[in-house]
């Protein structure tokens, strides 16, 4: 081992880099894998469990081994040279070979007449000072040590010595290897056997079974489950305005998704279009639109306020969309946001869709739901703390002014009929569901919540903070249903049962018999079994309880296992989605875990991080899907009591924040906090061809990374004729640039990267930039700060003629041999060997000496570039 000062650091690869870089699942998908120990204690073992060693020995230097592990996998996959088994690609030097090395090198110094040194007992420290000490000689040592340090090459050999002279060498040698990740095809294998076990079992004997098959299969679920399992990643985009943060399907082919976007005061300039899109699997045309927006406020404080950004940023200030759904029967879709507004849209085909109608809110609005009989009834829920809650009554003939009512939940008052609500916290709807069985379509499932309107939950009262209402309405007449249990509990979800009458609600614990480190909990609701007990009332009372030990709770599912029973699941802010059956009791029989969040958290997990946000099930209960803050959307099977992972089945470079599948179950959309959008499907057809874009890497070689399909970004609007306080905004039309420079008010600088600067004459044109100058006053003179800026810049972009230099010929022969060296390229591989290493034995870096993990910038090229 090295003594302590000369540890190596380890060199890690960033997974995230990796994950960003790896092709998308296929069946020919590379891994590359740091597998065995290659120390002196088990080469031995190695060597007669594998043929690998019997061959040459690769050894590539540190940076190259970051590039492999980042990159290999697609670069052997462009070849087209896929390995059918393991392939060594690197192999550590091990004690007995720097041992060698060692022998030779010192046997070597001592014949050419060197002074012997001190040996040291460190084998890897003592070659090193003596490489240093062969400074002459390296060229011959070379060449002894190709010849007698068998399965190395002289290139190999070069690394290590670079590598040991700056302190890379791994502390525990081990060797690489690239194989083709075989899981895929063993699965379709597996897969295509599985279906003709299916159909030649069915042949013979039906459902029966025979000998050694007779086993109670249900042939549908189990043919549902093979065709499942084909489902890959065909299509990726990317360019979305923020979070990808709602999807709705219009049909099997074409999505709508909605996104977060940065619209405070304090980061308008990093407001962008893009924050709804309409897509098409078919054509692979991702669609952006632009009427969520509302015109850029005005902002008297911080950057933001400064006139050459109000010049400069769009007068478009694009809003949040944070619900969508689509209405199959009336062939409508609805879009929500932070615009305050419902917009109605008729969508004509996968790629294209037209605004029918809006409605205008007081708020915020988070909700819009359509209902599922095909009334023509769609649900709002805004940021108010009165009548938040709208159902509107579709006017096909008039959208815009179709008819609606007002809701609001009781706990907006006190007993004494006082506004509980504040300018900083009010209950708001925090969730709302129509039902989804028939005899229950037209009922609306509204839950409340206590939110602060700062973001800081300190705002809300104590005594208010754990508290909520749970809400049914119903859609027709506007009667309000009895929830028995619910009027008291902070209610975080709802969820109604595909195919019966009863729902779930996921609240904060209620009752008094709650068990410790119980911290929310899952209700079922039911009609009672007799109406009478209750006076003929329209009620639903609660049947179960199921606790659950998260602190806040995402996303509900519900999935019938039985003609009474059911799966329950609740993904969580602390990345674990618990499943109940509800024929078991109370106790979840999983907790699915997923990873650590791939972005950094500065405290409380379950606080600060989104945890699971997409929860789904497949078309029968063995598939379950879910997808959390580490980026993967995880594969499981909830009837395995074991072990119920089933599969990675796609790696986000963010967390995951949405996803749906479509009506027919064939494909998967998934959504990330980076603004990209994932396609999923079992058709082969919906693959889309791929971008890569190469990299070329400081010392030579190239890196190749594979680009997301950009949107297509919407035309560019009007500009507003008011401005945000309703002034009519005047377009001052002034001279133009020729104008300036024909009267020397401007002039073109001799470097064309500067442009035009201030002329003779620029005082005439009254442009100043106020906020600069004593008093915000053009004839004052210019603060401290903004003077010290243009001296500083007047240096940088002095140039060489206005530079104080010293004349060439001053240094005589030398100036001309500098002079002749400038005007050539520095060429680090025609450099002898004995040259770079003496260099980089001086700290001289050559070349990027690692990959630091960074994720490469996609960049969305014009159409006047090919990537």
């Amino acid at each position: 081992m090295l003594p302590e000062k000369e540890q190596p650091t380890r060199q890690r690869t960033n997974p995230q880099t990796l994950r960003n870089t790896l092709a998308p699942a296929t069946n020919q998908r590379l891994s590359t894998l740091k597998i065995w120990d290659a120390s002196k204690d088990h080469a031995e073992k190695a060597k007669s469990a594998s043929k690998w060693f019997s061959c040459n020995r690769p050894y590539l230097s540190n940076q190259e081994r970051g590039l492999t592990v980042t990159g290999a996998g697609r670069f052997l996959e462009r070849d087209n040279s896929i390995p059918t088994g393991p392939v060594v690609i690197h192999v550590d030097f091990t004690y007995d070979e720097i041992d060698h090395i060692r022998k030779i090198v010192r046997q070597a110094l001592l014949d050419a007449g060197a002074k012997p040194l001190d040996q040291y007992k460190d084998v890897a420290r003592d070659l090193r000072r003596l490489w240093r000490k062969s400074k002459e000689h390296r060229e011959s040592l070379l060449g002894r040590l190709e010849h007698s340090v068998p399965r190395r090459s002289r290139k190999d050999l070069v690394n290590f010595l670079r590598d040991l002279i700056q302190h890379r060498t791994p502390q525990e040698p081990a060797f690489l290897t690239i194989a083709t990740d075989q899981s895929g095809q063993q699965r379709n294998f597996a897969r295509e056997a599985r279906v003709q076990s299916l159909l030649f079992r069915r042949e013979i004997s039906g459902y029966r079974g025979y000998r050694s098959m007779r086993r109670l299969v249900n042939f549908n679920n189990e043919f549902k489950i093979s065709r499942e399992d084909d489902i890959e990643l065909r299509a990726e985009w990317t360019d979305c305005a923020g979070d990808i943060i709602t999807i709705a399907w219009a049909s099997n082919d074409a999505f709508i998704c909605g996104t977060t976007e940065h619209s405070d005061s304090h980061n308008q300039q990093y407001n962008k279009p893009g924050n709804l899109v309409l897509g098409s699997c078919k054509t692979g045309i991702v669609q952006s639109y632009p009427e969520h927006r509302v015109v850029r406020p005005i902002v008297e404080k911080g950057e933001n306020s400064t006139a050459a950004m109000r010049q400069t940023q769009d007068p478009w200030l694009y809003s949040s969309v944070v619900a969508s759904d689509y209405d199959a029967i009336n062939n409508l879709a609805f879009t929500s946001g932070f615009d305050r507004t419902v917009k109605i849209w008729e969508v004509t085909s996968g790629s294209s869709m037209r605004m029918t109608g809006e409605w205008i809110h007081d708020g915020n609005v988070n909700f819009a739901a359509a209902s599922k009989d095909g009334a023509g009834m769609v649900a709002t829920g805004a940021d108010v703390a009165a009548e938040a809650v709208r159902i509107y009554h579709l006017d096909p003939d008039n959208i815009s002014a179709s008819s609606y009512r007002s809701f609001s939940c009781s706990r907006i008052t006190d007993a004494q009929g006082n506004t509980v609500s504040t300018e900083k916290w009010a209950y708001f709807p925090a969730t709302m569901q129509w039902g989804l069985a028939p005899g229950v379509q037209h009922l609306l499932l509204v839950g409340y919540s206590p939110r602060s309107l700062t973001g800081d939950d300190s705002d809300i009262p104590e005594d208010k903070l754990h508290t909520g209402e749970l809400c049914l309405w119903d859609g027709r007449t506007g009667e309000r249903w009895r929830v028995i249990r619910a009027t008291t509990p902070n209610v975080f979800e709802v969820m109604w049962h595909p195919t019966q009458v009863c729902f779930i609600a996921a609240t904060s614990p209620q009752g008094l018999d709650v068990d410790a480190g119980i911290r929310t909990q899952i209700t079922v609701f039911t009609p009672p079994p007799n109406m009478d007990d209750y006076f003929g009332e329209n009620v639903f009372v609660p049947i179960q309880t199921l606790d659950c030990t998260a602190a806040d709770i995402n996303e509900l599912t519900i999935m019938p296992n039985s003609a009474v029973h059911s799966y329950v699941t609740a993904g969580c802010t602390d990345g674990n989605t618990y499943v109940w059956d509800t024929a078991r009791g109370d106790r979840p029989i999983h907790i699915l875990r997923h990873g650590e969040s791939v972005e950094e958290l500065q405290g409380n997990r379950e606080r600060e991080d989104v945890g699971v946000k997409f929860t789904a099930w497949g078309s029968t209960p063995d598939r379950f899907y879910t997808g959390s803050s580490d980026g993967v959307v995880k594969v499981w099977n909830v009837r395995s009591l074991g072990n119920p992972l089933v599969q990675n089945l796609l790696e986000a470079p963010a967390p995951i924040t949405c996803g749906m599948f479509s009506p027919d179950r064939t494909r998967l959309l998934i959504g990330d906090a980076s603004g990209r959008i994932f396609l999923l499907s079992i058709d082969d057809q919906d693959i889309q061809k791929p971008t890569y874009q190469t990299f070329s890497l400081p010392g030579g070689g190239s890196k190749t990374i594979r680009l997301p399909t950009p949107i297509v970004r919407h035309p560019e609007p009007a500009p507003p004729p008011f401005d945000a306080e309703g002034r009519p905004i005047e377009v001052e039309r002034g001279p133009s640039g020729s104008s300036f420079l024909r009267h020397s008010q401007l002039r073109l600088h001799p470097n064309p990267t500067i442009g035009a600067v201030q002329g003779p004459r620029y005082m005439e044109t009254g442009l100043f930039c106020k906020e600069a100058h004593l008093n915000e006053d053009p004839q004052e003179p210019l603060l401290a700060a903004w003077e010290g800026q243009q001296q500083s810049s007047k240096r940088l972009w002095a140039g060489p003629a206005l530079r104080p230099q010293r004349p060439m010929t001053a240094y005589g022969a030398l100036g001309a041999r500098h002079r002749q060296n400038l005007e050539l390229d520095v060429d680090i591989e025609r450099l002898s060997l004995e040259t770079r290493l003496e260099l980089e034995a001086e700290g001289a870096e050559l070349e990027p000496v690692e990959e630091y993990g960074f994720v490469y910038e996609e960049m969305v090229m014009s159409d006047e570039f090919e990537v």
